[in-house]
This record gives structure tokens, sequence and C-alpha cells, in this order.
């Protein structure tokens, strides 16, 4: 052991001198590396690395904090950048409001949000204009006199999380629609003012959506088509829900604590994409209530009671 002190002693006293060229720092890291491999049979090297860092200390100290300091003048500038980017977006429609019917792949990746982010993402609003042009066929126009909803045949536009091709109401479509609201009560249809449709609906990783919520409301035609992957009655009832907890969020408040207490999910919803937060549940269970009645009455009575008392009326 003493012979293996010695030996440590001369590599310090050896490094030491033909570091001389070098500056103090230097030094110090080259002593510090040294007195690591043998601190616990010589704990005498480490009182000689303290006494040279308290030397020379105060110019790495200096040196670090410069760093910091350009580190923190480097994200200020990048933050303001990224802040300039945003600002240019051209509909900046909120990802909170977004659902992705029908695609499984993205259920898993998203996230379970709060109540209140929920009925914040629900109440974006954008121009109409500016997603659409107001459709003037005899059929729209009944549409909007009857029911206080204007139809817009949508225009291409793309914001930071998500994009949309252009698409046209057909007469088909038209006619499906006041179909569907001739159905649905008067304060659930109240809360929804406008309806653009258009051709693609896709989120900036490419995932295709089936409805945009907000106002005005964005469905896919390639959702709704035959070969689509819903119907027209679902997705409509379904994105109507959300401006159901945008226009009455309470209605949510009170359906998430029944159901959802503590942010948990109590029981399961009437689909996989109705578990992943308590909106898109109730919009599920609702848009269920609307195409399937008895089904969900049986597989969830207390869910299917609420509708009825609370939202669909």
């Amino acid at each position: 052991m003493k012979k293996l002190r010695r030996l440590s002693v001369i590599m310090l006293l050896v490094c030491s001198v033909f570091m001389t060229g070098c500056d103090a720092s230097q030094i110090v890291e080259v002593i510090g590396k040294i007195a690591q491999g043998v601190q616990q049979a010589m704990p005498a090297i480490k009182n000689v690395v303290d006494t040279f860092s308290n030397i020379f200390g105060n110019d790495n100290n200096n040196n670090n904090n410069n760093a910091a300091v350009n580190n923190a003048n480097n994200n200020n500038q990048q933050n303001t950048e990224a802040n300039n980017n945003s600002q240019a977006n051209v509909v900046t429609v909120d990802p909170n409001a977004e659902d992705v019917t029908g695609n499984t792949g993205n259920n898993a990746n998203k996230s379970t949000e709060s109540v209140e982010e929920i009925i914040r993402g629900a109440q974006i609003a954008v121009p109409y204009g500016q997603v659409g042009t107001e459709n003037t066929t005899a059929a729209a126009a009944q549409i909007k006199a009857k029911y206080g909803i204007t139809m817009l045949d949508g225009k291409s536009w793309k914001d930071e999380w998500n994009s949309a091709t252009a698409d046209k109401w057909t007469q088909q479509q038209l006619a499906q629609f006041a179909a569907i609201m001739e159905k649905l009560p008067a304060g659930f249809r109240g809360c929804t003012k406008g309806f653009a449709m258009q051709k693609d609906l896709r989120d900036n990783d490419g995932n295709e959506a089936g409805g945009l919520g907000g106002d005005p409301i964005m469905i896919s035609s390639k959702a709704v088509v035959e070969e689509g992957w819903t119907s027209m009655a679902s997705l409509v009832v379904h994105e109507m829900t959300h401006q159901v907890q945008a226009k009455q969020p309470d209605v949510l408040r009170q359906w998430a604590a029944k159901f959802w207490p503590n942010g948990k999910l109590a029981k399961s919803s009437i689909t996989d994409y109705g578990n992943t937060d308590a909106g898109e549940d109730m919009a599920e269970c609702v848009a269920e209530y609307f195409t399937n009645p008895e089904k969900m009455r049986q597989h969830d009575p207390e869910r299917y009671d609420f509708i009825k008392n609370n939202i669909w009326k």
C-alpha cells in the first residue's frame, strides 16, 4: 500500500511538471482524473486536487457562467423563432379539437386530456371564409333556414397541426344531413352553427381524420363514402356532441365526474376510441345512442340514461 501511495504521488508530480505549458483548468482536469483512479488508496491526493481547485476554481466558474449565459441567449432566440413560425399558420385549429374517427392506429397514441382541455379544444373557432365558402344550393339554403346551420364547401388549408383538401357537398350528402337534423332534438342541434365538407383531413404526421371539431365542424368525405370507415349519421352526431361540450361545458364536467372519476375510466366506453378520454367517450356514446339506441342501453344503462336526461333534449 505504501509503494502504491508513493507511485501515485510521483505520477501526480510528473504530470504537473509536464503540464506547465497548459492552462490551469487543464492541469486541474488531469489531476482530477488521476485522483479518481486512486482515491480509495490515496486520500491525500484528493486534498491536493481540492487545493488546486480552490486556486483555479474562479477561472472555471467564470467559464461556466459565460457558457450558461450563451446557452440562455441561444434558447431565447430559438423560442422567438418558434413563436414567429407558429404565428404564420393559416388556420390554427387546436389539436385538442381533433377527432380521428376510425383510425385505430392513433387511438393508442392519443394522450388522456383533462376536461378543461377538452372544453377549450371544442371551443376553437375560425372564420368560416377561411376554411370554406357557403354552399348556395336550394338544399343548403333550406338547412340554414330551418336549422340555423351554414353548409360550407371546403377550402384547402394547412396549419401546424392539420391540413385539409377541398371538397363540396353533393346533393345526396345534403339530403342525408337534412334527414339527420330532422331527428335530432332542438337543444342538441342548436349547439352547432356550421359544417364544412373536406375531401381529406389529416394531421401533419399523415394520419387521416374523419372529423375535426370546433366551429365550424369539418368532416371528411372519404370517411362517409360507401367504402369509408363510418356513417354520415355517426360522424355528424359525434362531432356535434363536441359542440355540446363547448356550449354546455357543465354537461361534460358532470359526465366526467360520473364516468371518469379522478380522470380514470370507471367502465369501458362503447368503442375503443371512446376509452381515450371523457370527451371522446361522451361523443362516441351519443353517436351510438342516435344510431343504435338499444345497443347503447344494453352496453351501459347509466350512460344511456345520462344521455337521455341531460343531452338528448
